[in-house]
């Protein structure tokens, strides 16, 4: 069976189908996602509130992504993927989602195709493929817009192990630099592809066999030139092969922990302790492989215990005791078992939670990759199960109808709550009730659309299970700012900050309400430590700018408006200003200028056109009275959810 998919070319039609599938099981899953909105957990911050992500592809923007960090991150093949998605879709959210959906078809045929490649056998590799494609672990990576991270850096990921097959089958070096730039691609959309070099090594014993064992006698290596003729390499040469990769992966690793130390989102030792980590890690490890089977109750975020049990975490560890010695016992004789589950465990170590970034104990998201290493398990494994067991084949097949049907149908309703904000936070709240984060993100919905007393509702519940989360208290001051009770706004931003919420938008907000009060020396103080803290807030410079104003220091806001602009091209009210100023002091070709650039981005409104006309002369009886402007009244832009 196994040399006539050898002789079989590559395209021929049952691949072709068995592809076919594996896409039609994927659109039926992910169908509605086409009507998805934007939810409040992230995709503001990665969409709908980045300035250079809504400006489209622009030089500009290709160099901010190339030098941005953001919470952590250097992934700038990710910015500029949603960026060409504004080119696409502009403001409309679907557009995005189905984005996700095709890298997520793409990552399955890769998976299908590389291990069928590896592993010289259509139907299992397929059927693994399957697993992938439909389970409602992997719901959140695809549902969710902000995962595009996640989809990308897989997609070159396995397009990197399909090149390490290719390479593995005739060694060169103009191979292996194919596999090193993939690698890199992965590494520039998300640096969670660091493990892939002991992937290719995990590959390098089965399915690609090419490490040398030991002879029967256990004495020596085999160095026969049968081996020889495999093409099979002693286990030091092939680490020595992945050096260059995992340098690379050493790099991008550091240059995560070092950025994500300086954004401050690592989470201290005195908060969690490591004893704290390894117990949830252990626990994690088990509860993951629990969800494969039995994937109910899924739910956006899981908050970390402040304790876990130690009969819980004794009996995490002893399961995975027991399951890595009997690999260890038979691995020679069912070499997919080592190689699965050291997948399984060695992929999630990066998310596992030893080195913890946030406040939850695990994620949906986290499984993406690992769980292909128990779906080869399962399935090579129930496969040997039916060459011994020759009745039990018909058994086996309706089992695999049965839970693929399942699975798929499980996973649809999955989906179905990421359509907007309040399906996914009401969902989350029925799964975990006292789910903080659910209870700050439901309400800050609710503040943002103006429903104040129902957002409120839910951070004082969110506050009585967390009271020392700061992002609670943040929020709570935009409902007073919404209020327009900027006294007491000042209050919960600084009760935010007390909490250790040191954040750009947090401050930015405390500037504008001193600025809104006529506190303009605070205010301008405030600013420039929100930008300290990010250079990159817009809104903050732009209130800087509106202060400087009301201190008559008007050159300070002409260059400040100015950087506004250079930072985000299409936002009008600092186009404006900066046009009046140059109107004020008589100074029209800048006025024309700003205004041919307001234009030619597609921003400009009534207000622009009439005052360049009034620039070129055709001033209609106006005068430069006819343009007033009230900066203290403009609160800077939309604010932000946190």
């Amino acid at each position: 069976m196994i040399r006539g998919d050898i002789l079989k070319p590559p395209g021929n039609k049952r691949d072709i189908l068995i592809c076919l599938v594996l896409i039609l099981f994927v659109i039926i899953i992910y169908w509605q996602a086409k009507d998805f909105k934007f939810v409040y957990y992230d995709d503001g911050t990665y969409v709908a509130e980045r300035a250079h992500v809504m400006a489209g592809l622009t030089w500009d923007g290709f160099k901010w992504a190339m030098t941005a960090i953001e919470a952590g991150f250097w992934h700038p093949l990710t910015w500029l993927s949603l960026m060409l998605d504004r080119e696409l879709f502009g403001d409309n959210p679907g557009g995005y989602h189905w984005t996700n959906v095709i890298l997520h078809i793409l990552n399955t045929l890769l998976l299908f195709l590389f291990l069928k490649r590896a592993a010289k056998v259509p139907i299992r590799s397929a059927i693994v493929a399957l697993f992938f494609a439909i389970h409602p672990l992997h719901v959140e990576s695809v549902a969710w817009l902000s995962q595009r991270k996640d989809l990308l850096c897989t997609f070159f990921g396995f397009s990197s192990l399909m090149a390490y097959v290719y390479y593995s089958e005739s060694p060169h070096w103009r191979r292996y630099s194919v596999v090193l730039v993939l690698f890199i691609l992965g590494l520039m959309s998300k640096p969670m592809i660091v493990t892939f070099p002991f992937v290719m090594l995990l590959m390098d014993y089965w399915p690609l066999q090419r490490m040398m064992m030991k002879g029967a006698a256990g004495n020596g290596i085999v160095t026969n030139a049968q081996e020889l003729c495999t093409g099979r390499r002693p286990f030091g040469a092939l680490l020595l092969e992945k050096l260059p990769l995992v340098v690379l992966s050493v790099i991008a690793s550091v240059l995560v922990i070092f950025t994500e130390h300086k954004v401050q989102a690592l989470t201290d030792l005195k908060v969690l302790s490591i004893t704290d980590r390894f117990a949830n890690a252990l626990v994690s490890y088990v509860k993951y492989i629990a969800m494969m089977f039995w994937p109910a109750n899924l739910t956006f975020y899981y908050p970390h215990p402040v304790t876990t049990p130690l009969a819980q975490v004794t009996g995490a560890l002893l399961l995975l005791a027991v399951i890595t010695a009997i690999i260890m016992l038979i691995w020679r004789r069912k070499r997919y078992l080592f190689t699965g589950w050291f997948w399984y465990v060695g992929t999630l170590v990066p998310v596992i939670g030893l080195i913890q970034v946030g406040p939850h104990a695990m994620a949906d998201r986290y499984t993406y990759v690992p769980l292909i290493g128990l779906f080869i398990i399962i399935v090579w494994g129930a496969s040997d199960l039916a060459a011994r067991w020759q009745s039990g084949r018909l058994l086996l097949w309706v089992l695999l109808i049965v839970t693929a049907g399942s699975l798929s149908v499980v996973s649809w309703w999955q989906v179905s709550y990421w359509r907007n904000s309040v399906t996914l936070f009401e969902h989350a709240l029925k799964i975990i009730p006292e789910n903080y984060i659910a209870l700050n993100n439901l309400g800050q919905y609710y503040i943002t659309n103006g429903a104040y007393d129902k957002g409120l509702a839910y951070m004082n519940s969110a506050i009585q299970v967390k009271p020392k989360f700061g992002p609670l208290y943040y929020n709570v001051g935009l409902a007073m700012y919404g209020r327009r009770d900027y006294g007491k706004a000042i209050q919960y931003f600084k009760k935010a900050e007390q909490m250790t919420f040191v954040d750009d938008e947090n401050r930015r907000m405390l500037g504008d309400c001193y600025r809104l009060m006529g506190e303009w020396r605070q205010a301008v103080d405030i600013y420039e430590k929100a930008l300290e803290i990010n250079i990159e807030n817009v809104s903050a410079r732009y209130g800087m700018a509106l202060a400087l104003m009301e201190m008559e220091r008007k050159d300070e806001a002409d260059k400040e408006l100015r950087k506004t602009l250079l930072a985000d091209p299409h936002h009008l009210s600092a186009r404006k200003i900066l046009m009046l100023l140059a109107l004020k002091r008589g100074d029209m070709t800048t006025v024309v200028t700003e205004g041919q650039k307001a234009v030619a981005n597609g921003s400009a409104d009534a207000e622009v056109h009439k005052m360049m006309k009034y620039a070129v002369g055709e001033k209609t009886g106006m005068d430069k009275d006819a343009f007033p402007v009230h900066p203290s009244k403009d609160n800077g832009s939309e604010n932000k959810q946190k």
